[in-house]
C-alpha cells in the first residue's frame, strides 16, 4: 500500500516539475518576443524638449499607453510585441501636433525614434479664456485679444501694463505718470463716459481685482497669457463692470508632466527719454531782462525808456517785475566763472533697475504646483524716488479622485515706494519746482551741504520765481508708501455625470497700505523761505474684498452638436478703511513723524459696497462651423438707487467657419475663413460707493457770537440713479493661411447711454446741481491683426505681429438743455453735443504783431501790445470774443498701432517692438509756463530760438518776453502755441538673446540656458516738446491736460536665465 501511494506521489511530483519546466520555457519564449522603444524629442534647432506628452497605441487592439519625455528629453515604452507595428503621436504646448505610424519592432535594443517638432504656426488651436470658462480660439465669435508670457517679458517694466503697449489692436496704453510704482492708464476701444471710472475690470485667475488697485502688485513673470474681452459682447457675462473691458490674467501653472527650477536675472541702468532742454544762465539773463525792459516801457511808451536805470524806474511807478534783477549784470555781461545750474541735471539721474526671479514647477498625473519669488528694485530717474517689489505666487491643483479637483493659489507682496506727488506743486513736485529755479543758484554750497531758500531771498525784491531748491526738497522731504498685498483663491470642482461640473470658487484680496510724510523746517516752500513749520502725516488703510462663485458647466458632444452651457451665482463683497492723521508744532525736525506733533487734524473714511449677480451663457456649435453664443449676466449692486439696484446685461454672437463648408473651394493655403458677429451690453459702475444718497459735510456756521458745528448739504439722493450701459454692435473676419499667417478685422460701434453728469437743479431745492443718468455718448472704429509665426527666411526663422486701429468718439447728448461742457486750466476743454469729449479748446494763432499799425488794423484782444500774437477771428464779426475760439483735437488718438517682430538664427535671437499713436493733441501747462515769455518762470531753448524781439530775434513767430501780461497774453495761453501733437512713433523695446545649444547643457542637467541684452524706449520719434506725450489728467473732462509729467526712461539691461 505503501509502495503504491509512493509510485503516486512520484508520478505527480514528475507532472509538476514537467508543468513548471513547460511555464519557464513558456515565459523565456514571451521575454524573447517583447522589447522596448527609446525615443528623443527636439525642437527645430535641436534643442531637447522635456515634458512632450507621447501616447502610444496598438492599431490592432487599440490599446494605448501615454508617458512624458523626461528632463533630456528621452521617452520609453517597454513590452512591446516584435514583429508589430505601433503608432506614436506628440503633443506640447506651443508645437505642432506630431505622429509616427506603423512603427516596426525588431528584435534587440536598437528600436529607437528621434522626434523633431515644429513651433505650433497657425495658432488656430490656441486656447482663448473667455470668462467663466475657455474655447479654442477657431471657436471665438466676439473680438478677443491674447498676449504671451514670451512676448510680455521682452520688456524690462515693473507691471503687466507696460508690457502690453503696442500688442493688441485698440488697446491704449498710457504711461501718464512713469513714476516707478505708478501704473499706467488703459484705455481700451476708446473712452465712453465723462464721470465715471475708463479702467477695464481685471480679472487674475478667476478672480477680479478691486478697482483702482496696484497693478505693480502682480509679477509680470508668473502671467502666462493675457486675454483682453473687447467688445460688450464678450465681456457681457462680467455685466456691470465691463463697459470699459476686461482684461484676463491667467498666471503659470505647474505641470503634471515634470520638475523644473528656473532662474531669471537681470540687472541695468535707466536715463530720461524726454528732449527738454532748458536754457542756460547766460541766456536766461536776455530773456528775463527783455521782459522786464519790455513789461516797463509798455506799460507807458510816452514817458519811459528801456534805458532808465533802477532808481528811474523806481521814480515813474515801475512795479517789482518791471525792475532788473539786481544780481544779473554779470551775466548780461558774459562774465565767465558764474554759477549756471542746470536744474533737471539736478533732478534726473541715471539710475539702476534689476530683477530676481525664482520659479519652481512640477507634478504628477494627480497633482501639480507652482511656486515663484522675485525682487523687483527700480530706482527712479528723479532723485529720491523708486520702487522695491517683494513678491511670490503658489499654485496648487489636485486631483482627488475622478469626481473632485480642487486648487488653491495665493499672491503675497509687499510694495515699498519712495515718491513725490507729480501734481505741479512748485512746494513739493520736483520738476514743477525745477521748472521756476534760476541756473543763478546752486543746488549745493561749496561745502557740499544743500543751498537752501537762496533764489527766495535773491527774488523777493523784484518778485522774480520764490522756488526752493528742488534738489533740498526731495532730499529733506519724505514721502514714503507701503503696501501690502495678499490676493488668491481656491475651489473644488465637483464631477457628478459625465460632462458636467459643479465649481465653488473663494476669493480673497486684502491690502494694507500705509503713507509716511515729513516736510521739515530747514527747507523752503514756494514762495516761503526756511525756517518754515514742519509737517508731518500718515495715512494708514486696508481693504478686504472677497468674493463666493457657484457655478454649473455642462459640456456635451453628440453626432455634429456641440454644446455648453453656463449658469452661476456670485457675491462679491469690499470693505475699506483709512485714517490721515496731519500734525504741526513739531519742534525738531529729527522726529519726522507725527509724533513730535503737538496739534493734529484727523479725517477718518470708511467705505462698504456689495454686489449679488447671476449668470447664464450657452454656447453652441454645429458640423464645426456654425457657432452661436448667448449670455445673460444680472447684477444687484450697493453704489445705485434703491430703485435702480438691478440691471441685466445680455448678448448674442454668431459665426460661421467659410472655410470648413463642402462647398468651400479646396485650397490647401486657406486653413479658416471665419466671419463673426456680436451684439450687447455691459455697464459701468465705477462711481461714487454712496453716490445715489443725500450727503452732507461737516460745516461750521455762526449763531450770534458763537461758531457753532453743523452739516452743509453737498448731493441729493436719487433713487434712480444706475449705471452707465454700454450697448455694442461688432462685426468681424478671422483668416488663416499657409498655416503661418491670421489676420483678424472688426469693426465696432458703441453707443454708452445713462451718462452720469452733474446736472442744474431748481434754486429751491437747496442745491446747485444733482447726479443723474442723462447723456449719451458714441465710440466708433476698426481693428486689425495680423501675426505669423515660424516663417523661413533663408536661414532665419522669422515671427511677427502687427496692429493697427482707429476709434472716434462723439457726444450725443448732455443735460437737459446743455449743449457744452467747458472746463480746465484757462477753460480750455470742451465736450460738445456733436463734438468728441474733452476737445482742446482755444484761439487759433496766426502770428505776432510786430508794428503798431498791425494791432490798429485788425481784430485783437483789448490790452494787445507789440509781441503779443495775433489771433483769427474766426466768425468775422470784426471782434475778438470768446466766440472765436474753436476745437483743436483731443487726447483720444485717431490711429493707435504696434508691430512686435522677432528673427531666430541658429542659437541667436533678435527681437523688437514698436508702438506708435496719431491724432493726439496735449494741453502741457509747463510748456505755457516755459514758453510764454512771462519772465518769470524759467525757458526753455525752443522759446529762446524762436520768440519775437525786435533787435535780438526779428524774425521770431513766438510772444515777445513780457512781464506785463497782457489779457492777449492770458487768453492765449489756451491757444494753438500751446495745444501739442503729441504723435509719436516709439522703439518700445529690442533684444538680443544667445541659447545655449543643448548638448553642452545636457551634460551641465540644464535644459534650457540664455543671455540677453534689452533696450527699452530706445527711441521716440515725436514733435511734442514736453516731458511725456502720454501725458494726461485723471478727469476724463480735462483728458490731455498736464503739467510736465513724470518722463518715461530708457533704460538698458542684460540678464540670463536657467532653467533644470
Amino acid at each position: 500500500m505503501q509502495t503504491n501511494t509512493l509510485k503516486k506521489t512520484i508520478r505527480k511530483l514528475k507532472c509538476l516539475t514537467a508543468l513548471a519546466l513547460l511555464t519557464m520555457i513558456t515565459f523565456a519564449v514571451q521575454a524573447q518576443q517583447v522589447t522596448s522603444v527609446r525615443g528623443t524629442v527636439v525642437d527645430e534647432k535641436g534643442a531637447i524638449l522635456p515634458g512632450v506628452s507621447v501616447i502610444m497605441v496598438d492599431p490592432v487592439t487599440k490599446k494605448q499607453e501615454s508617458t512624458f519625455t523626461d528632463p533630456k528629453g528621452i521617452f520609453v515604452f517597454n513590452n512591446l510585441k516584435i514583429g508589430n507595428r505601433y503608432d506614436f503621436s506628440f503633443n506640447y504646448i506651443g508645437y505642432e501636433k506630431k505622429t509616427s505610424t506603423g512603427f516596426l519592432i525588431n528584435p534587440g535594443i536598437n528600436n529607437s525614434i528621434l522626434i523633431r517638432m515644429e513651433t505650433s504656426s497657425s495658432g488656430l488651436n490656441d486656447v482663448v479664456v473667455v470668462g467663466y470658462g475657455s474655447q479654442k480660439k477657431t471657436k471665438i465669435t466676439g473680438a478677443i485679444s491674447q498676449v504671451k508670457s514670451e512676448e510680455l517679458n521682452k520688456y524690462s517694466g515693473s507691471n503687466f501694463a507696460q508690457q502690453l503697449a503696442g500688442k493688441a489692436a485698440g488697446v491704449v496704453i498710457n504711461d501718464a505718470s512713469a513714476q516707478p510704482g505708478t501704473d499706467p492708464q488703459i484705455v481700451i476701444r476708446g473712452i465712453g463716459t465723462l464721470t465715471a471710472g475708463v479702467s477695464p475690470l481685471v480679472v487674475v485667475d478667476g478672480f477680479p481685482l478691486s478697482e483702482g488697485s496696484s497693478l505693480n502688485t502682480v509679477n509680470p513673470q508668473d502671467i502666462e497669457t493675457i486675454d483682453i474681452l473687447k467688445d460688450p459682447a464678450s465681456a457681457a457675462i462680467y455685466g456691470s463692470r465691463a463697459a470699459n473691458g476686461v482684461i484676463l490674467i491667467t498666471t503659470k501653472n505647474g505641470r503634471s508632466d515634470k520638475n523644473t527650477v528656473s532662474f531669471d536675472f537681470y540687472t541695468g541702468a535707466q536715463v530720461r527719454a524726454d528732449r527738454v532742454e532748458l536754457v542756460d544762465g547766460y541766456q536766461f539773463a536776455q530773456l528775463n531782462t527783455e521782459a522786464r525792459d519790455w513789461g516797463y516801457v509798455s506799460r507807458n511808451p510816452l514817458t519811459r525808456n528801456i534805458a532808465d536805470d533802477y532808481a528811474t524806474r523806481v521814480s515813474k511807478g515801475a512795479n517789482k517785475r518791471d525792475l532788473r534783477l539786481n544780481y544779473i549784470q554779470p551775466y548780461l555781461n558774459n562774465q565767465s566763472g558764474l554759477t549756471n545750474t542746470d536744474w533737471l541735471n539736478e533732478i534726473f539721474r541715471t539710475a539702476p533697475i534689476s530683477s530676481y526671479n525664482v520659479a519652481l514647477s512640477g507634478g504628477n498625473e494627480k497633482s501639480k504646483y507652482y511656486f515663484s519669488g522675485n525682487y523687483f528694485d527700480q530706482d527712479g530717474i528723479v532723485i529720491e524716488t523708486g520702487l522695491k517689489r517683494y513678491s511670490m505666487s503658489f499654485k496648487f491643483d489636485s486631483k482627488i479622485s475622478r469626481s473632485f479637483d480642487v486648487g488653491l493659489s495665493i499672491n503675497p507682496s509687499y510694495n515699498q515706494q519712495k515718491f513725490f506727488q507729480n501734481d505741479a506743486s512748485r512746494s513739493s513736485d520736483a520738476i514743477g519746482a525745477a521748472l521756476i529755479m534760476y541756473p543763478f543758484f546752486p543746488a549745493r554750497n561749496a561745502d557740499g551741504s544743500l543751498a537752501i531758500s537762496q533764489q527766495i531771498v535773491a527774488n523777493t525784491a523784484e518778485d522774480g520765481a520764490l522756488g526752493e531748491n528742488p534738489v533740498a526738497i526731495m532730499e529733506k522731504t519724505k514721502y514714503n508708501r507701503n503696501l501690502f498685498r495678499t490676493f488668491g483663491n481656491a475651489y473644488v470642482n465637483f464631477k457628478p455625470l459625465e460632462g458636467l461640473t459643479f465649481k465653488s470658487l473663494l476669493g480673497g484680496d486684502y491690502s494694507s497700505n500705509f503713507i509716511d510724510f515729513f516736510t521739515p523746517s530747514d527747507v523752503g516752500e514756494y514762495r516761503t523761505a526756511a525756517p518754515k513749520p514742519a509737517r508731518a502725516s500718515e495715512t494708514k488703510g486696508s481693504v478686504i474684498n472677497y468674493l463666493w462663485e457657484n457655478t454649473l458647466t455642462f459640456e456635451k458632444t453628440f453626432g455634429k452638436h456641440d454644446i455648453n452651457i453656463l449658469a452661476g451665482t456670485t457675491f462679491q463683497k469690499e470693505s475699506g478703511n483709512s485714517t490721515l492723521v496731519s500734525g504741526t508744532g513739531i519742534p525738531d525736525n529729527n522726529i519726522d513723524n507725527i509724533a513730535g506733533a503737538s496739534s493734529f487734524s484727523v479725517v477718518p473714511v470708511r467705505y462698504i459696497w456689495t454686489q449679488l449677480s447671476y449668470l447664464a451663457r450657452l454656447q453652441y456649435a454645429y458640423a464645426n462651423r456654425y457657432l452661436f453664443s448667448a449670455a445673460v449676466r444680472r447684477d444687484g449692486s450697493s453704489r445705485f438707487g434703491q430703485d435702480a439696484k438691478w440691471g441685466n446685461f445680455p448678448s448674442v454672437t454668431v459665426g460661421w467657419i467659410a472655410s470648413r463648408e463642402d462647398f468651400f473651394p479646396k485650397m490647401d493655403w486657406i486653413d479658416l475663413l471665419k466671419f463673426r458677429a456680436t451684439y450687447g451690453k455691459a455697464g459701468n459702475n465705477q462711481i461714487g460707493n454712496y453716490s445715489s444718497y443725500a450727503l452732507a459735510n461737516p460745516l461750521s456756521y455762526v449763531s450770534g457770537s458763537t461758531l457753532l458745528p453743523g452739516f452743509a448739504a453737498v448731493n441729493p439722493a436719487n433713487s434712480t440713479l444706475s449705471w452707465e450701459t454700454k450697448t455694442s454692435y461688432n462685426v468681424g473676419f478671422d483668416l488663416g493661411l499657409f498655416k503661418k499667417l491670421n489676420l483678424s478685422a472688426n469693426y465696432y460701434s458703441m453707443v454708452t447711454s445713462d451718462l452720469l453728469l452733474q446736472v442744474p437743479v431748481p434754486a429751491q431745492s437747496g442745491y446747485d446741481s444733482a447726479l443723474q443718468n442723462v447723456g449719451r455718448a458714441s465710440n466708433k472704429g476698426f481693428e486689425l491683426e495680423l501675426s505669423g509665426t515660424s516663417i523661413k527666411l533663408g536661414p532665419l526663422n522669422w515671427n511677427f505681429g502687427a496692429n493697427i486701429a482707429t476709434n472716434k468718439n462723439k457726444v450725443l447728448e448732455l443735460g437737459p438743455g446743455q449743449n457744452q461742457i467747458v472746463t480746465g486750466t484757462n477753460s480750455a476743454f470742451r465736450t460738445k453735443v456733436g463734438g468728441p469729449i474733452a476737445e482742446l479748446y482755444g484761439y487759433n494763432v496766426t502770428g505776432v504783431y510786430k508794428n503798431q499799425n498791425e494791432i490798429d488794423s485788425s481784430p485783437h484782444i483789448t490790452g494787445t501790445l507789440l509781441g503779443d500774437y495775433i489771433v483769427q477771428d474766426v466768425n468775422n464779426d470784426g471782434k475778438i470774443t470768446p466766440d472765436d475760439r474753436m476745437g483743436f483735437g483731443t487726447y483720444a488718438p485717431k490711429v493707435t498701432y504696434g508691430f512686435n517682430s522677432s528673427f531666430t538664427y541658429k542659437s541667436f535671437e533678435l527681437s523688437f517692438s514698436i508702438n506708435g499713436i496719431w491724432g493726439r493733441k496735449i494741453y502741457d501747462n509747463g510748456l505755457v509756463n516755459m514758453e510764454s515769455g512771462e519772465g518769470f518762470s524759467m525757458a526753455d531753448t525752443y522759446y529762446y530760438e524762436n520768440r519775437y524781439h525786435p533787435v535780438n530775434n526779428p524774425s521770431g513767430f513766438l510772444a515777445q518776453s513780457n512781464t506785463n501780461y497782457s489779457a492777449n497774453r492770458l487768453n492765449t495761453n489756451a491757444s494753438s502755441v500751446f495745444f501739442q501733437k503729441a504723435d509719436y512713433l516709439r522703439l518700445r523695446n529690442a533684444q538680443l538673446t544667445y541659447n545655449f545649444s543643448s548638448g553642452l547643457l545636457s551634460k551641465l542637467k540644464v535644459s534650457r540656458a540664455s543671455v540677453y541684452i534689452t533696450g527699452n524706449n530706445l527711441l521716440t520719434i515725436t514733435d511734442f516738446r514736453g516731458f511725456n506725450p502720454d501725458a494726461t489728467s485723471d478727469n476724463v473732462l480735462t483728458s490731455g491736460y498736464s503739467y510736465s509729467n513724470y518722463p518715461v526712461a530708457r533704460s538698458f539691461v542684460a540678464g540670463f536665465n536657467l532653467t533644470f
